[in-house]
């Protein structure tokens, strides 16, 4: 069976490529408004990670479609991907000295069978304290551009990180070890 991943995200397809996973790539095309959905943080991520998947699913025939859809969250605030640098450098100075979350959501289509699973994942992030100028430093990277939260943990911002509770993959943008076990409900088995 075809494993379409909704995503032209290449940390999600690394990922599944790290894990043997034999996929095609269409990405999703849908706004990722977040403010306009109801319900908590989680049901939000689910949801519009169901919606990508759902656009994708229009476009062929059969298979399984995977989306995603990662969001950090700091006292309830949802930091999506940075505009610019500015925006970039005010989320990372809320990050800065604090923790924070980092939420997965993860929706599975199966087109053959009309069925489908949608969960997420949740990681706790804590963060060394941030000189403006460092902040400053890693903006000029250019590696917090199209990040959510405005940084990489697999990147340079790993320098950042004091401690983290959960999955690590996750905070990358796909938490392996929970596809893993959606696939295995479809009758995929990675291994």
């Amino acid at each position: 069976m075809d494993i379409i991943l909704a995503s032209a995200s290449p940390r999600r397809k690394e990922l599944l490529g790290q894990i043997g996973v034999p996929f095609k790539v269409i990405p999703s095309k849908v706004d990722e408004n977040f403010d306009m959905l109801k319900g908590t943080i989680e049901s939000k991520v689910e949801e519009l990670a169901y919606i990508k998947a759902k656009e994708v699913a229009k476009k062929v025939n059969n298979g399984l479609i995977l989306g995603a859809d990662t969001v950090v969250v700091i006292d309830d605030e949802v930091l999506g991907k940075p505009l610019n640098d500015e925006e970039a450098f005010n989320m990372l100075s809320k990050l800065s000295g604090r923790e924070h979350k980092v939420i997965t959501g993860i929706a599975i289509i199966d087109l053959e069978n009309n069925r489908y699973r949608v969960t997420h994942e949740s990681t706790r992030v804590i963060f060394d304290t941030l000189t403006k100028e460092r902040i400053i430093e890693y903006i000029k990277t250019g590696e917090p551009n199209g990040k959510a939260g405005a940084y990489a943990i697999q990147g340079r911002a790993a320098v950042f990180v004091k401690k983290i509770e959960g999955c690590y993959f996750n905070v990358v943008g796909l938490p392996i070890s929970k596809v893993n076990s959606m696939l295995k409900k479809f009758g995929i088995d990675v291994l």
